[in-house]
């Protein structure tokens, strides 16, 4: 199979993704990742976030060795995060100046980039893009993840005071604005921070209505709140399984059956009542620091392997983007050196079906 060997898709590795089989209710997927943060400088000011405070950019060449390393371990994905536009801050203009860089997105698009050459696929998890942004990205990003950790309009003031981007209508907009691009998106709550049970239900109808226009949504992550030390909700109870498991069964009602229902095995390690519920998606295996929850130990693979089959399935690995995504070829020419030959291994696998069932 040829997959661009520049893109440090090498003989020895190359069939660790399988892609046929991911849509077989017998499979529990899962990715795994590198997750590099560039900045944590933010333009929010979320209470319950222990990831936002004063830093500046990661150099992007430093980021190379990570995506080596992760490679080599067998990651496919690279996710990039930062806080939400941080060139409003003069600081961080400066660097870009000082770096040669035109822009913010110029920055992005170029540690994209060098993830990519080391055969890793790049998401982007980086808050409010415009849609002139976005189209650009999409050239180098598989996915665009745009989680919308909202709240009750009544709960706002209390849950997120100084936190502009925050704002559900502003994050919807934004995962219209993904689809109208035809870039496939990520998106997903937050349970537990204050927002009610018709809030969680009302946030999930919404989504829906936009893959129903679009087709675009691929993912939605049922994240539970998880309280972060030295910040506002650090006393805060997280949410308890029961009300995960009931978020859970919300999505798979609500949802169309194209879009992959996600609880994160990160953050929800006992994850066997999850699968029993329907749940066919674990998140992400990480590579590297650990930079989302580093108060949880990590999994191994065959850690989480042997609850799979306990319970009768069987753990395969996907790539960021979908198996349907890459059966309909939603991605750019430049990724298409990557997800072309696994498109045409899906076409070739449905012809040799249809032929075996004359």
């Amino acid at each position: 199979m040829v997959v661009g060997y520049s893109l440090g898709n090498k003989s020895d590795v190359e069939n660790e993704i399988q892609v046929l089989g991911e849509d077989d209710t017998n499979i529990v997927t899962f990715s795994r990742a590198l997750m590099v943060s560039l900045t944590r400088m933010c333009r929010n000011d979320c209470g319950y976030c222990g990831f936002h405070r004063k830093d500046n950019l990661t150099v992007p060449y430093s980021t190379i060795k990570l995506a080596k390393m992760a490679r080599a371990n067998g990651a496919r994905e690279v996710l990039y995060a930062a806080g939400e536009r941080p060139d409003k801050f003069p600081q961080i203009r400066a660097t870009l100046d000082l770096w040669g860089f035109d822009s913010y997105l110029e920055y992005l698009y170029t540690v994209c980039e060098l993830g990519f050459l080391e055969g890793l696929i790049p998401v982007i998890e980086v808050g409010f893009l415009s849609p002139v942004e976005m189209k650009k990205l999409s050239e180098i990003c598989a996915v665009v993840k745009i989680m919308l950790d909202s709240v009750d309009e009544s709960s706002y003031a209390t849950v997120y005071p100084r936190s502009p981007g925050k704002k559900s209508e502003l994050r919807l907009k934004s995962l219209a604005w993904a689809g109208k691009i035809k870039l496939p998106a990520s998106t997903g709550i937050l349970v537990g921070i204050g927002e009610t049970k018709e809030h969680r239900r009302d946030m999930l109808k919404q989504i829906a209505e936009i893959h129903k226009e679009y087709g675009m949504i691929q993912e939605v992550v049922i994240q539970n709140f998880i309280p972060e030390k030295n910040t506002p909700f650090e006393g805060k109870e997280p949410p308890t399984k029961a009300t995960m498991l009931d978020t859970v069964e919300m999505a798979l009602e609500i949802l169309q059956s194209d879009i992959n229902v996600v609880v994160p095995i990160e953050s929800n390690p006992d994850i066997a009542d999850f699968i029993r519920a329907g749940i066919r998606d674990i998140g992400r295996l990480t590579e590297g620091p650990r930079q989302m929850f580093p108060q949880q130990a990590p999994l191994t693979q065959l850690q989480v392997a042997r609850v799979v089959e306990e319970l009768g399935f069987s753990l395969q690995q996907r790539f960021p983007l979908r198996f349907n995504a890459i059966k309909e070829g939603k991605y750019s020419k430049k990724l298409g050196q990557v997800f072309d030959a696994y498109r045409y291994k899906i076409k070739k696998d449905e012809q040799e079906k249809v032929k075996n069932s004359k």
